[in-house]
């Protein structure tokens, strides 16, 4: 169906588009740089700057997205840029963002966005006396893997606008109840960052596309 779309006919037949699909249409096709957060510390690369557009641009129009860039490249910085233009446009007053993380880095996620973007406001949601509290004031809570699988219900009572998963291959396998308890979770729009986009068997690359509930798009700078 999407072929027939773009291409404007099928079997030699016409299709006819509407307005609204045209539009759509031309969203997905003509790629444009959105003016970068003006909160952001930090002067991005031009391929880093295409990659925080094109994850912009998807959430814009319904799409979910695969940063698949090597390690190194500033993932976290992308998606950082991100978070914090949505809350620039309002996007994150009534709907937060949560990170999902490896335990290890769940520090250097809140070093990161305090040097980065210092108007997003954190909490960690981890350790045993995690708990959420009714004067807790955040715009990103951050909180691990191995958490989201036993909190997974207080988590979904949450409105989520963006759920951003960080080293995505920790849910490559469909079966584990970490990866159930994490799709369990809804948001508006989901971002899976992997450095290991290669993966060794097309089931493992199907459980991180799953993982949106909704269209996915995959972008590597490379």
């Amino acid at each position: 169906m999407l072929r027939a779309v773009l291409s404007g006919e099928y079997q030699g037949a016409a299709i006819g588009l509407t307005d609204e699909v045209r539009d759509l249409i031309a969203e997905l096709t003509n790629f444009s740089e959105i003016e970068l957060p003006k909160g952001i510390n930090a002067t991005l690369r031009p391929y880093q700057h295409r990659g925080f557009s094109w994850m912009y641009r998807n959430a814009k129009i319904g799409f979910g997205s695969v940063l698949a860039d090597d390690m190194g490249l500033g993932k976290t910085l992308q998606v950082i840029t991100t978070l914090l233009k949505y809350k620039e446009d309002g996007l994150l007053e009534n709907e937060k963002a949560l990170v999902v993380a490896p335990t290890g880095l769940l520090t250097n996620w809140e070093t990161e966005i305090a040097k980065f973007a210092p108007a997003l406001k954190t909490k960690i949601y981890h350790g045993t006396n995690r708990k959420f509290e009714k004067e807790d004031d955040f715009d990103v809570l951050i909180s691990s893997y191995g958490i989201v699988r036993s909190d997974a219900k207080d988590l979904k009572k949450k409105k989520w606008h963006s759920l951003v998963i960080d080293e995505a291959q920790n849910i490559k396998n469909s079966n584990t109840e970490q990866s159930k308890a994490l799709k369990t979770i809804g948001a508006n729009h989901f971002i899976a960052m992997s450095g290991t986009p290669v993966e060794n068997r097309l089931s493992e690359l199907w459980s991180i596309m799953d993982y949106n509930k909704i269209e996915m798009d995959c972008y590597s700078s490379l």
